[in-house]
Parts: structure tokens; C-alpha cells; sequence
């Protein structure tokens, strides 16, 4: 979890970087919110594994966070969204219908 969390950080320190310089892209944006988004589902999933049947009970706040997470990944411009909007950029080709 420490891991996916520290990954996440370096991941949106770089972005910030990059806009802070002048560069703003939609396509790294994109990416960004698909590797966290990506990155918290699995970190959650974790700790509800670690806590193991208090994780789908409101006795601990991790169920509270996996339904978080659920509702950011869906709500920040879906995963499938983002991917097309990276494949654009890196293949020149849009994949929009």
C-alpha cells in the first residue's frame, strides 16, 4: 500500500512540475488520474484484505474509502476515457467514435 501511495505522489508531484513550467497536456493528465485512480482500487482492496471482515463493515472507515474510490475512478473521467485519450497522444490516432 505504501508503495501504491508513494507511486501516486511522484506521479502527481511530476504533473504539478510540468504545469508550474508552462506545460500543460491533456494527455498527461489523463494518465495521472488513471495510474492513481488505478493505484488507490488496489490500495483499498488491500485494506480490506488486512482488516479482513471489519473491511465490508462500517466499523473501520476502509469500507467507506473503497466506496470512495469506486465513485472517484468512475467520476474523474472514466479509466477507459483517459486511456483512449493517452493512445491518441502516443499513436497519433483517435480512437473516439
Amino acid at each position: 500500500m505504501l508503495g501504491n501511495v508513494t507511486a501516486s505522489l511522484s506521479t502527481v508531484s511530476q504533473l504539478a512540475t510540468q504545469q508550474e513550467a508552462g506545460v500543460y497536456r491533456d494527455e498527461d493528465s489523463a494518465l495521472a488520474k488513471m495510474w492513481v485512480c488505478t493505484q488507490m482500487r488496489e490500495t483499498v482492496a488491500l485494506a480490506r484484505e488486512v482488516v479482513g471482515g471489519n473491511g465490508i463493515t462500517l466499523a473501520t472507515d476502509v469500507a467507506r474509502f473503497h466506496a470512495d474510490a469506486e465513485a472517484v475512478y468512475s467520476y474523474e473521467g472514466t479509466h477507459e476515457i483517459n486511456a483512449l485519450v493517452v493512445g491518441r497522444a502516443i499513436t497519433g490516432n483517435s480512437a473516439f467514435v
